[in-house]
């Protein structure tokens, strides 16, 4: 925000945004559902896929599609619309997230998440359990020994339970405690143990009690959703992917230039799932969109997206001046963006609508208006710009501003 825009206060985003205005969203329960599941970094609020679909299909007939998953707020707000949604995602935990949030378990599995749970509370406190042991370097830095050896139990039961949608909801609450239990500070999104504030983590017992609870009550929640759309999460990644059926409605919150190393934020996460190993993840770190990890010669071989962007060049010199690295990360940060807007644009059915949220970065102190950027280089390839606002985030978990723009083709 510039200090400039009015702000409008308003209970949820109207159908008639007034263009270039900033709104103060209330958001009297945005955890609404499942969407309060998992405390993942820079999700985006519910209420911006829900204006989307109530704005650009009003009918709740179509194909949505989120090339930037996430946690699934998109898919989701999609699902409980009753309308069908795919998406695109690197991360194993995310997927995980997401599958566990879009997925309507039966009366008979609501009910027998207590027998499991208090199955689970009684097992890892016996010593002579199986336990697993996670891959992590300096793994006693990051946990206790009573913690590291009650996680361990607990995964073991978790892996043994035979009905996979009651197995994943329990490996996404045990998952969702694994930062609280860690000797890492809780407010950073990337786990560090800090020298000046020592933590005194809250025990395994009492944080998975906690989390069961709450996550149990969402999905009985859940069960109250009359028609229930289904979600697909399809092979490839926001660069190259297939829709079926094409796309009618695409919303999405890509990542921040440079601003998170989305491997090491769910590190702890994966190895505890084993889902990857630290090589792997290491590996894993060049996929992302927004890396760090780049080849200095390469990018600097190819220049052509800064001819898409008068803006994009205008910030590319300024950085290129102090930080030729960081330069070169902004521009293979838009160089990719523009690749995922070619793919969800040629997917698009007649009429198809593509809704972006993204916040601004500054990169060693350029302020980069990420959204103008971008609207440039959709405008060249012929999405047209139909609206654009920006909204202030109520108790951020992480405070970043983000703006928003619409478009179609």
């Amino acid at each position: 925000m510039s200090g400039k825009e009015q702000i409008i206060e308003a209970e949820s985003l109207p159908i008639d945004i007034q263009r270039g205005a900033c709104y103060s969203i209330k958001q009297a329960n945005p955890n609404s559902y499942t969407h309060g599941m998992f405390k993942y970094p820079c999700k985006f609020i519910p209420e911006i896929p829900r204006w989307g679909i109530n704005s650009f299909l009003p009918e709740k007939r179509g194909v949505i599609f989120d090339p930037f998953s996430g946690s699934g707020t998109t898919l989701l707000e999609a699902n409980i619309n009753g309308m069908d949604a795919y998406g695109t995602e690197i991360d194993d935990i995310a997927k995980l997230i997401i599958k566990v949030k879009t997925t309507v378990l039966s009366l008979s599995q609501v009910t027998s998440l207590e027998q499991y749970y208090l199955e689970l509370m009684n097992i890892i406190t016996q010593d002579d359990a199986e336990l697993f042991r996670p891959e992590i370097a300096n793994l006693e830095h990051w946990f206790s020994d009573e913690t590291i050896n009650q996680l361990g139990r607990m995964k073991v039961y978790i892996d043994s339970i035979k009905d996979i949608d009651v197995r994943d909801f329990f490996k996404l609450c045990m998952v969702s405690i694994i930062k609280r239990v860690s000797n890492a500070d809780d407010t950073s999104p990337k786990p560090y143990v800090s020298n000046k504030i020592i933590k005194i983590p809250p025990s395994v017992e009492k944080e998975f009690s906690s989390v069961f609870r709450r996550y149990k009550q969402m999905v009985i929640e859940l069960l109250s959703v009359e028609k229930m759309g289904h979600t697909d999460i399809i092979k490839g990644d926001a660069l190259k992917f297939s829709v079926p059926f094409g796309i009618d409605l695409a919303i999405t919150s890509p990542p921040y230039i440079n601003a998170f190393d989305y491997g090491r934020t769910m590190r702890l996460e994966n190895l505890w799932l084993a889902t990857l190993t630290e090589e792997k993840l290491r590996e894993k770190k060049s996929q992302y969109v927004g890396t760090e990890k780049i080849n200095i010669k390469k990018e600097k071989s190819n220049l052509r997206i800064l001819e898409k962007s008068n803006l994009l060049k205008e910030y590319y010199n300024k950085i290129i001046e102090k930080d030729e690295k960081r330069a070169l990360i902004v521009k293979k940060f838009f160089e990719d963006m523009e690749v995922s807007l070619h793919s969800v644009y040629n997917q698009m059915n007649t009429g198809g609508k593509y809704v972006i949220v993204i916040g601004n970065s500054t990169i060693r102190k350029v302020n980069i208006e990420s959204w103008k950027v971008i609207e440039e280089i959709a405008n060249k390839m012929e999405f047209n710009t139909v609206q654009y606002f920006s909204y202030i985030i109520q108790n951020p978990y992480i405070r970043i501003p983000r703006k928003g723009m619409g478009g179609k083709n």
